[in-house]
């Protein structure tokens, strides 16, 4: 177990790593991502960033179809292994709620010489369904289709001990 100023600060004495959120949508994982990029000097990487620039739109459904998401993915993969290879540490922001999403992490890390830390958001589905809630009459950020969001609820694959991943409760 971890806490905000800890992460903050391996991060800080850390070469050449790729940090990767794992966690439920509205977990808090893009609000985690500003914190360590206020005091951190990581390259950040976001679906959601490469989402929009390419036109999509969470809120209004406007989603790629599979070889959009590809497309999305690849982006990303490729934005990360860049950074790493430059020797950069990079926060990679995604749900990364699999094993295989984070064991394609681990191979990228691996090719650019790098190391990987998946930083896992840990916040019970009740909290989660609370903040989707809330969101649809707040609009502080997109709201995700309630059947997207069952989907990654019950497809969520906590991260084990053998992937040593730092938790933070949230």
């Amino acid at each position: 177990m971890k806490n905000l100023e800890e992460i903050i600060q391996l991060i800080n004495v850390s070469q050449k790593t790729l940090y990767a959120l794992c966690g439920l949508p509205y977990s808090g994982k893009t609000h985690l991502a500003q914190e360590i990029l206020k005091n951190t000097s990581c390259v950040y990487v976001s679906m959601d960033t490469i989402l929009k620039e390419l036109g999509y739109d969470w809120d209004t459904n406007k989603l790629p179809d599979e070889k959009g998401w590809e497309k999305v993915v690849n982006l990303s993969y490729q934005e990360s292994k860049k950074a790493l290879m430059d020797s950069h540490n990079v926060l990679y922001d995604s749900t990364n709620h699999t094993k295989a999403s984070r064991d394609v992490l681990r191979d990228i890390a691996h090719e650019a010489s790098a190391e990987i830390k998946i930083i896992y958001i840990d916040v019970p589905v009740d909290v989660v369904r609370q903040r989707w809630e809330e969101n649809k009459t707040s609009k502080k950020r997109f709201v995700l289709d309630e059947k997207l969001l069952n989907m990654t609820i019950g497809a969520l694959e906590t991260p084990k001990d053998m992937e040593d991943p730092w938790i933070l409760k949230n």
